[in-house]
């Protein structure tokens, strides 16, 4: 009986908690005003700038590791191929962080 009654007053009191947060994102949607569409894009486009350039910074460090690892890999044919699969896999990445933005707009249909 204890133990019920436990667990009841521990569901009550995440219920107390949770309740008000619920009622408050149901009605705190009175208040947002509509955006322009320039409004919304811009905080987006800052985020992928700095992914692209955090992505870019990454990529051109990989090629630079992977070209030192082909250099020192000697004969060795297994350090060799790793060399030029992290190559090729950074500059895949480079291409589609890059690329992306002219694919989205491929795809999507211009309103204006």
């Amino acid at each position: 009986m204890r133990k019920m009654f436990s667990q009841k007053r521990r569901v009550f009191n995440v219920m107390k908690k949770f309740v008000p947060i619920v009622f408050l994102v149901l009605f705190a949607s009175h208040f947002v005003f509509a955006a322009g569409v320039s409004d919304i894009t811009a905080p987006i486009n800052k985020i992928y700038d700095l992914i692209k350039a955090i992505v870019s910074i990454v990529g051109i460090i990989a090629i630079t590791v992977a070209g030192a690892m082909y250099m020192m890999s000697g004969s060795n044919i297994q350090s060799r191929e790793n060399a030029k699969n992290m190559v090729s896999y950074a500059i895949v990445g480079l291409v589609l962080v890059w690329v992306a933005p002219l694919i989205v707009s491929y795809l999507t249909v211009s309103s204006v």
